[in-house]
């Protein structure tokens, strides 16, 4: 039920969280529409790749519309002066929601394909970080994934999540769908409050330090 929902949210998120990194980096028109195309599907297209599919985007128009879109509404916004689109908060939170959607999407595409919880959680955390991962190296950025211990376990713990609300809830779709909100609401919550405090896992150090 919820699945083309978290879709679209999770295309608009990552491909805006794209375009304010490209943004950021003052790049040009078709660079910033490069940046919000790969940051949108790469996760996604790996992740179907994976499974033997060709990937959505190659197919589904409505996630290319959805990707010009919102590249087209970034710019509205910026050159308007509603809304400065390379501000911090602008990309965090973008970048949440496109976690958290698109581990949910990711997680429940391996299930369908009936695959254990390694291949559940794999798949949730591909879909959600492949595309951050790919924008980030793009933008000369270390990615996010590698640096911010609460980005990639966060798409992890999604996963493990999905796979036991789905043991669990059996043939009750309800309880499904409302597991996959419960799911989204938290990861877009944690991933934000672990930002606004610093909190990470912990790093390795240099003995001198």
């Amino acid at each position: 039920m919820w699945l083309t929902a978290f879709d679209m949210i999770g295309t608009v998120a990552f491909a805006y969280s794209g375009f304010v990194a490209g943004a950021r980096r003052q790049l040009d028109l078709l660079g910033l529409v490069i940046v919000a195309f790969l940051t949108a599907s790469a996760g996604g297209a790996l992740s179907q790749v994976l499974l033997g599919e060709v990937p959505h985007i190659l197919t589904n128009r409505r996630a290319t519309t959805l990707i010009f879109a919102t590249v087209i509404a970034g710019l509205v916004l910026h050159w308007t002066g509603i809304r400065r689109v390379d501000r911090r908060w602008t990309f965090v939170t973008a970048d949440a929601i496109g976690l958290a959607a698109f581990a949910l999407i990711g997680g429940s595409l391996a299930l369908e394909h009936g695959l254990g919880i390694f291949g559940v959680t794999l798949l949730a955390f591909l879909t959600a970080t492949g595309g951050g991962l790919l924008r980030d190296s793009l933008i000369g950025d270390v990615p996010v994934v590698l640096r911010s211990g609460f980005y990639g376990i966060i798409a992890v713990f999604v996963g493990l999540a999905l796979f036991a609300c789905d043991r669990l809830a059996g043939t009750s779709a309800w309880v499904a769908d409302l597991a996959q909100v419960v799911i989204f609401a938290a990861a877009v919550v944690v991933r934000l409050i672990a930002h606004a405090r610093g909190w990470s896992l912990p790093v390795l150090t240099s003995p001198d330090e």
